[in-house]
């Protein structure tokens, strides 16, 4: 039971940084073939999938706060200006109000539960994404561990579901 329990944990992890190693057909396959419940198993997919999103959370954020990284952008991004022609006016004033928006904690936050809930955007890149904003790790990984619960006991719960409502 413990041995289940901590592979589905590992599984959650791995699919976190392995998007070709997705964790929902591996909870359906658990509660169908254990009878555990659909809760229990959807909370350990949930807290697997947020530890290895946090990791990749915590590495980007690193990465864009180190300084030898920050010397490189700012030399490329100088480089490139000159080279590439800049968006037409409305985009980029579109494009720099949705990102300033998203810069806020809140909005970040809401944006992150939508993604763990429903997997629009995909998470992993609004992982990276909420890696640059002053999001807490704490905030990001609270966030991600209840939408991913969430998304996961109903997937979990689905054919148990089918079943109760005679549609299988």
């Amino acid at each position: 039971m413990i041995a289940g329990y901590a592979t589905t944990l590992l599984v959650g992890a791995l699919s976190a940084v392995l998007p070709v190693t997705p964790v929902e057909p591996y909870v359906i396959a658990v509660v169908t073939t254990t009878g555990d419940a659909a809760w229990l198993v959807g909370t350990v997919a949930g807290a697997g999938q947020t530890a290895g999103e946090l990791i990749v959370f915590l590495a980007v954020r690193g990465t864009l706060r180190s300084v030898w990284i920050r010397g490189r952008l700012t030399r490329a991004e100088g480089a490139s200006r000159s080279a590439t022609p800049a968006p037409p006016g409305r985009f980029r004033r579109w494009t720099t109000a949705a990102t300033a928006r998203l810069d806020r904690p809140r909005q970040a936050a809401a944006v992150l539960f939508t993604s763990a809930v429903t997997g629009l955007p995909p998470l992993l890149l609004t992982s990276a994404y909420a890696a640059r904003t002053p999001m807490s790790a704490a905030v990001f990984s609270a966030t991600c561990l209840t939408g991913r619960t969430i998304r996961f006991t109903l997937v979990a719960s689905a054919p148990g579901l089918l079943h109760a409502l005679h549609l299988v």
